[in-house]
């Protein structure tokens, strides 16, 4: 349960963080191939408990669990994974939690607790210290938060699947987009917010450029409306929609709400599956994960109005720089960002903890 205590004692880690301040340590895990000689035989039942499926859990456990499985099999583990939103009835060996703390009561055996987050933490503050360890997911900063309660946070990065990285291949071989006027923004309706604080540079900008924005988003009907000389269609998220509109896109933007949680936290997630996608993305330059993700292409960033709508102007009419990025930034993500890569990071991590058994 959530106090007050503990609402006090995130908010002082984050302010602390932020300034440069640290406790703990966050353990990064190679995602370099692996050699089944260096594993022990041991084996294994791994189970995630899902308590409520999100796009999260989706992107965070239902799209890495193939890879993980195919892994296993590659190296002849005898290793169990299972998922469900309900407790396991039998033991297991791990019990990997997404965003939520089990009733112990209800728990089968004694297997190894693991709170498996990406975010609201503020939520699970209190409850970290019921666990063995945690694994965070989001970004650097996220994981480094959690050390101050946990002592140790273990870091495996979000990642994109290969069905995306494989529709953005297509897009890029055939130049979408390229004179489309899309201009796509997706994510939750919680990310709304950051969207309506750019909609003063969006109304300026469309004054001297036609485009439709669309905005891929939560689970309402199909609508349209007008910002200024902008048309704007909303769309329900799914992921036909999503790769529907990222195969019209000539470009996307992703800006953060600016709240340190919304910014300094945030994983580069909703950028960086543009790019999978085969869809150039302006990033916010507030959130260091972002700016990670795109500093080794030269992906654009933006922060203040200015920039957003300089960024916007810039590549709006550039192809040559739009293509260039696109290109550049798909190759990013499928060299150092895909499921595949996870999984590697997700078998060490179960692997070193049963060798040192």
């Amino acid at each position: 349960m959530r106090s007050g205590s503990d609402n006090f004692q995130f908010h002082l880690a984050m302010y602390a963080g932020r300034l440069g301040f640290s406790r703990g340590k966050v353990v990064h895990l190679s995602s370099a191939p692996i050699n089944s000689k260096d594993l022990a035989s041991k084996s294994m039942r791994i189970f995630f408990w899902i308590a409520n499926e999100t796009p999260g859990s989706m992107v965070i456990i239902d799209n890495v669990l193939p890879h993980l499985r195919n892994e296993v099999i590659r190296l002849g583990l005898n290793w169990e994974f299972d998922r469900g939103s309900e407790l396991p009835i039998q033991e297991v060996d791990w019990l990997i939690c997404f965003k939520a703390t089990p009733d112990l009561s209800q728990v089968a055996g004694s297997p190894r607790r693991v709170l498996l987050i990406c975010d609201q933490a503020e939520v699970l503050w209190g409850d970290v210290p019921m666990f063995h360890e945690v694994v965070a997911t989001s970004s650097i900063q996220f994981a480094s938060l959690l050390a101050w309660n946990s002592g140790t946070t273990y870091f495996i990065s979000e990642s994109e699947p290969k069905s995306h990285l494989d529709f953005g291949q297509e897009v890029l071989e055939r130049h979408a987009g390229t004179k489309s006027e899309v201009l796509l923004w997706h994510g939750g309706t919680h990310s709304l917010k950051s969207l309506f604080e750019l909609k003063p540079v969006l109304i300026k900008w469309a004054e001297t450029h036609r485009a439709c924005l669309h905005i891929v988003c939560g689970r309402n009907k199909p609508k349209y409306e007008r910002w200024g000389k902008l048309e704007v269609s909303y769309f329900p998220w799914s992921e036909n929609q999503l790769k529907a509109s990222a195969s019209m896109a000539r470009l996307a933007i992703i800006p953060a709400i600016s709240r340190l949680k919304h910014s300094w936290l945030k994983p580069p997630s909703r950028v960086r599956c543009c790019y999978a996608l085969g869809v150039p993305a302006i990033g916010d330059r507030r959130v260091p994960s972002v700016v990670s993700f795109c500093r080794p292409f030269g992906g654009p960033m933006a922060s203040g109005s200015k920039d957003w709508f300089f960024e916007l102007r810039r590549l709006w009419a550039d192809s040559t720089e739009r293509n260039r990025v696109a290109l550049a930034g798909h190759r990013e993500v499928r060299a150092n960002h895909s499921t595949d890569l996870t999984a590697r990071k997700w078998i060490r991590y179960l692997a070193k903890k049963t060798s040192a058994e």
